[in-house]
């Protein structure tokens, strides 16, 4: 019966074998469903939770990497929308435990375990958004500090302006510049499940609330989502649960009773929020400066890499501008050419991490006056100009100021990566590691991996790849993050050979030198 099924499915057997067990356990395929859809009685551990008596099992294309849904009636709890739909799995959930019965069975019960017992406090941060139906790809971008939203009963303005390419910047207050979206924000207290669409939103709000919502409505002119209608197109409604505030932002679409609401994804902009994702190391590096000399492509990605992870100084050295051929691998895109790359990376820096600050220099000082100066009041320097008279000032000025050091630079076209560390204990300094100590010298080779401008006057071009310099300058990050944060798993001197030289051992492999490789 399913042999010529319209669903598109991975392994036909499989779904053959599924769709078996629901005719075996009372299952009968909707009409005109082209066996998508099929009706049976309800789970029994669905019985605490609502009398009814049949679920609705759908099969989606993709199977059985896409798992099947199911819909149920009578319900009223989290993690489920407002027509029944009940969510078993989220999008990307890889376990498969759908393509038996018995699995559906099994995380349904569990399902409903928690719906009467609690569920999980992290998975019902999504659930609002996840369960509103419709809901709509535009970010709302908000701070919640920034928007001042009141006590528990309280209710107030606040205004959007929607930008390119799908986004509404959330500001506080009711008056608005010409083409701003007008908003309300209403906020409640504890709310065990959040609305699932306007009119569910209406049942929860003190009833003064209420019907001044519906008067708002009643004025809309315009009712184009995302476009001034002359009242109300945006609505923020907080609530609490497990003692957490919990947000919900909404827009707008018709007008008077035909208008309905549509979910746009939360997108918190405050600080706390950010760091969320700058991993573990943030807290130890919110109170770190580090200087870069060189702000070239290994440079430029190193700041913004360090700025991402927490470091909330940053002193930019260089005194070159951005070039269109320094696009190809440099941090900064061409709407920066021209710009001094120390503030073309500002720039990004700012963009990527607004916790950090950063000053920049736009020369290369290689006088000692110069280059103490520049490094004063840094945790760490990082050496990424890739050229050796300015590595040579950079070391000698950092050991006479007693400040750590990283350095790398990429050699032979991109070939091998070297990161060397000093200043911190056991290390040697740069300048006294000679060849035969334990420390390996890098062959030089052949030009062959150099390339001539077609036009201008410029020098030769080292033509190292753009995937080599992101590993790198990730290299680099990392070792300066080893240094700031005080751990110091990195060895002194690290190597990486990214495409071995023929005939030239140690390098005739891709990887990381040992450690054996580097002692005498």
């Amino acid at each position: 019966m399913t042999e010529h099924s319209p669903i598109e499915t991975f392994d036909q057997a499989s779904l053959e074998a599924f769709t078996s067990e629901l005719v075996a356990a009372g299952f009968e395929p909707d009409p005109g469903t082209e066996l998508r859809s099929w009706t049976g009685p309800a789970h029994l551990s669905l019985a605490p939770l609502t009398d009814a008596r049949q679920m609705r099992v759908v099969i989606r294309d993709g199977w059985p990497i896409v798992f099947p849904v199911l819909f149920v009636e009578g319900l009223h709890t989290n993690h489920l929308t407002a027509d029944g739909y009940v969510c078993l799995w989220h999008d990307g959930d890889g376990s498969q435990e759908w393509v038996t019965l018995e699995g559906v069975y099994a995380r349904l019960a569990r399902w409903c375990d928690a719906a009467q017992n609690g569920w999980d406090p992290v998975g019902l941060a999504l659930d609002a958004y996840l369960n509103f139906q419709p809901k709509l790809a535009v970010v709302a971008v908000l701070d919640v500090d920034t928007l001042r939203l009141g006590a528990a009963g309280a209710r107030g303005m606040f205004r959007g302006q929607l930008q390119p390419p799908g986004r509404v910047l959330l500001h506080p207050g009711g008056q608005s510049a010409q083409g701003d979206l007008q908003g309300v924000w209403y906020r409640v207290g504890h709310l065990e499940v959040p609305p699932r669409n306007l009119n569910e939103l209406r049942g929860v709000l003190p009833r003064q609330h209420a019907r001044s919502l519906d008067r708002a409505l009643g004025s809309r002119r315009n009712g184009t989502l995302l476009q001034p209608s002359g009242s109300v197109d945006l609505i923020l409604f907080s609530w609490s649960l497990e003692n957490v505030a919990h947000l919900l932002v909404l827009a707008l679409e018709g007008t008077g009773n035909e208008t309905t609401a549509v979910a746009l994804t939360l997108g918190p902009n405050d600080r706390q929020s950010l760091l969320l994702r700058a991993g573990p190391d943030s807290a130890s590096l919110s109170d770190k400066t580090v200087t870069i000399f060189g702000l070239g492509a290994l440079g430029g990605h190193v700041a913004v890499a360090l700025a991402q992870s927490g470091v909330t100084g940053l002193h930019l050295v260089d005194g070159d501008s951005l070039l269109p051929e320094n696009v190809v691998r440099h941090a900064a895109g061409h709407l920066l050419v021209g710009a001094p790359k120390v503030e073309a990376t500002r720039l990004l820096v700012n963009d990527h991490a607004p916790w950090t600050t950063v000053s920049a220099l736009p020369s290369s000082p290689l006088a000692p006056n110069e280059l103490t100066q520049a490094i004063s009041g840094s945790d760490l320097i990082v050496d990424a100009t890739g050229v050796d008279t300015s590595t040579l000032a950079i070391c000698l000025c950092a050991q006479t100021q007693s400040t750590a050091l990283v350095s790398g630079a990429l050699y032979r076209g991109g070939s091998v990566a070297r990161v060397r560390r000093q200043g911190t204990p056991g290390d040697t300094p740069i300048l006294d590691r000679a060849e035969g100590s334990r420390y390996v010298l890098i062959p030089p080779g052949p030009e062959d991996h150099l390339i001539h401008p077609t036009v201008g006057c410029s020098g030769p071009v080292h033509n190292a790849p753009p995937t080599t310099v992101l590993a790198a300058a990730a290299l680099i990050a990392q070792s300066a993050i080893d240094v700031l944060t005080g751990r110091l798993h990195f060895p002194d001197e690290m190597i990486d050979v990214y495409r071995p030289l023929p005939d030239e051992p140690p390098f005739d492999h891709v990887g990381r030198l040992p450690q054996m490789s580097l002692e005498t």
